[in-house]
């Protein structure tokens, strides 16, 4: 193995080593919002990045993996707290452990060079298995987006849905950990607040999702909406994507505006979000409101 070398690309400078004709990414300097890593180095491709290679890279928002990576190594992008996309190469990878852990913000791993409305949904549903749907036997960059790979998607978020709120909180406490979250009533908000991200996840990238399936998602959001006893399904509407429409689209189009919670929720909203308000009080409009009587009668 030669001795590290450095090499400025965007977003960053590299710190490199070489071996049998193979490039090894040892660590990088960040100091753009995006990275793109180069496929090859003096014509050598880059196939592995190192242990901690990204560790704790604070500016990293993005980053473009090469199209002949092999390997991740432990912890590579551990930290990153503001990582919000990777784009990776379809095909198999050796991963080593915990590589986007303490990630909050990864929602987006779309594949190298594919596009279109598929590729797109794809990306956001493998977005969400490391970070959200604690299923890291589910992450692989080959099989995602195959049908069986989505079919074992649903199953283990139909199992995340049927697991008892409390049960996470139970195997803190016996592992001496329950002070990460104090209040059990905190710790199961933020649990059935997780379960409603990932039903809005995916009834909004839908491909291949059954409509049994789709209906025991709704199902989950309505029986969270404004005016129930949790509330976390309009709680992440509002409070995590408060100007994305397409959030209040999902969420009144599964039935979570109701003639019963419509008032309540433009209350809550108040001057926030006005073009928001605005859209749901058209559909209120168009798709909630009663005919006039008259209008019911017909005349033929």
């Amino acid at each position: 193995m030669t001795s590290e070398k450095e090499l400025e690309i965007e977003g960053g400078k590299l710190s490199y080593s070489i071996q049998d004709g193979e490039v090894t990414v040892v660590s990088c300097r960040v100091s753009g919002s995006r990275v793109v890593i180069p496929d090859t180095i003096d014509g050598m491709q880059i196939t592995k990045l190192d242990r901690k290679a990204f560790l704790s890279s604070k500016p990293l928002r993005e980053i473009c993996l090469p199209v002949g990576l092999k390997e991740i190594g432990d912890w590579a992008f551990a930290y990153c707290s503001n990582l919000k996309k990777v784009v990776l190469p379809k095909k198999d990878i050796l991963l080593g452990r915990g590589i986007f852990k303490e990630c909050e913000a990864l929602t987006d791993i779309p594949h190298l060079g594919e596009t279109g409305i598929r590729a797109e949904q794809v990306g956001k549903l493998l977005g969400a298995v490391p970070t959200k749907l604690e299923a890291d036997y589910l992450f692989s960059p080959k099989e995602a987006g195959e049908r069986v790979w989505l079919s074992r998607f649903d199953d283990r978020l139909r199992e995340f849905l049927e697991t008892p709120d409390e049960d996470g909180y139970t195997k803190m406490v016996y592992c001496g950990e329950e002070d990460i979250v104090a209040n059990m009533d905190l710790y199961l908000a933020e649990r059935r607040r997780a379960k409603s991200r990932l039903c809005f996840l995916r009834i909004m990238n839908d491909t291949e999702l059954s409509e049994d399936f789709r209906e025991k998602l709704k199902e989950y959001l309505v029986s969270h909406t404004k005016g129930c006893a949790s509330q976390a399904a309009w709680e992440v509407v509002f409070k995590e994507h408060g100007n994305e429409q397409d959030y209040y689209e999902a969420f009144a189009k599964v039935g979570c505006l109701t003639e019963d919670n419509y008032d309540a929720i433009l209350s809550e909203m108040g001057e926030s979000y006005p073009e928001m308000k605005a859209y749901l009080m058209r559909y209120k409009s168009q798709n909630m409101e009663s005919s006039d009587f008259f209008d019911l009668l017909s005349l033929d």
